[in-house]
C-alpha cells in the first residue's frame, strides 16, 4: 500500500508518500533528503532502496522538506531548524501509531536528522540513525541576512548558520541507538578533517562508520551503493 500525500505542517502543505510493506511488522524508516534534493534522493537511492525495504518487511516514509520538491513554499526561506522540525513531526507520527521507528539521511538531512533525534519528545525513542554523508557545518562563516545561489538555487545564510548552531556532534554523543555512518573518500563538499572528526565520534560509540572508496558527496556507483544498501539492512535487523 502507498499514499501519496500533503501535510499541513505549520502551515505548510508538505508532499510525502508512504508506503506499508506487505509484511509489515510495523517497523518504518522515515529518509531524510539534502540540500537542494528532493524526496527521490541522489540518484534516486531513497526510491530504489525504499523497494529493498518494503520486501524485507519496514515501511518506509519519504517526503520534500518545506520549500523543497512537491513541498508549498519558496526555496529561499529554508530553514534548517524548519527541517528538524518536520522530521520530529513525522516521526513522532508514527510513534503514536506504535511504529518502531529508524531516521535515515543524506548530507544535511542526515544532519538534521541527527539534531532531530535529541529533540525531547524523540530522546531515547529513535532505534537507529542511517546516516550518508552529514555535514556538522561547524566551520561555516555565512551571513544570516545574505542571500546565496548555488546549483540554480537561492537560499539565505541563516540556513547554514542554523546547522552550526544545532550541536550535531552533541546530539550524536547522546544518541543511545545504533548508528551507520558513511561518507565518500572524495567528498567535494566536506572536509577530511570534519569526516574524520564524526567517524571518530561513531567509533567512540561503539558503532560503525565507513569510507566508500573513490566515492564523492553523493550519486555513488550503482555497485558500490548495493553494497550500502545489504550494510544498512543488518544494521536495522540489529537495531529493531
Amino acid at each position: 500500500m502507498t499514499i501519496v500525500d500533503f501535510e499541513t505542517i505549520k502551515g505548510k502543505r508538505v508532499f510525502n508518500i508512504f508506503s506499508e510493506s506487505e509484511n509489515t511488522k510495523k517497523r518504518i524508516v522515515i529518509m531524510s533528503h539534502g540540500f537542494r534534493a528532493s524526496s527521490i534522493g541522489p540518484a534516486r537511492t531513497f526510491v530504489d532502496f525504499e523497494r529493498i525495504l518494503l520486501k524485507e518487511g519496514y515501511s518506509v516514509l519519504r517526503f520534500d522538506q518545506p520549500n523543497s520538491g512537491n513541498s508549498e513554499g519558496n526555496y529561499l526561506n529554508s530553514s534548517f531548524n524548519e527541517w528538524v522540525d518536520t522530521i520530529v513531526y513525522f516521526a513522532k507520527k508514527y510513534l503514536n501509531k506504535n511504529y518502531k521507528v529508524a531516521l535515515m539521511g543524506q548530507s544535511m538531512g542526515a544532519s538534521a536528522t541527527v539534531v532531530a533525534s535529541g529533540r525531547p519528545e524523540l530522546d531515547g525513542r529513535i532505534r537507529c540513525l542511517l546516516l550518508w554523508v552529514p555535514d556538522p557545518k561547524t566551520t561555516i562563516r555565512e551571513i544570516s541576512e545574505k542571500v546565496y545561489e548555488e546549483g540554480g538555487q537561492k537560499y539565505r545564510g541563516s540556513f547554514w548558520v542554523e546547522a552550526r548552531k544545532s550541536d550535531f556532534f552533541e546530539n550524536l554523543h547522546k544518541f543511545q541507538g545504533k548508528i551507520h555512518l558513511v561518507y565518500g573518500e572524495k567528498d567535494k563538499y566536506i572536509s577530511q578533517k570534519t569526516r574524520e572528526r564524526a567517524i571518530k565520534a561513531v567509533k567512540a560509540k561503539g558503532q560503525e562508520a565507513i569510507v566508500l572508496s573513490g566515492q564523492d558527496h553523493s550519486a555513488w556507483e550503482y555497485n558500490i551503493v548495493q553494497k550500502v544498501y545489504m550494510k544498512e539492512l543488518q544494521v536495522l535487523q540489529k537495531s529493531f
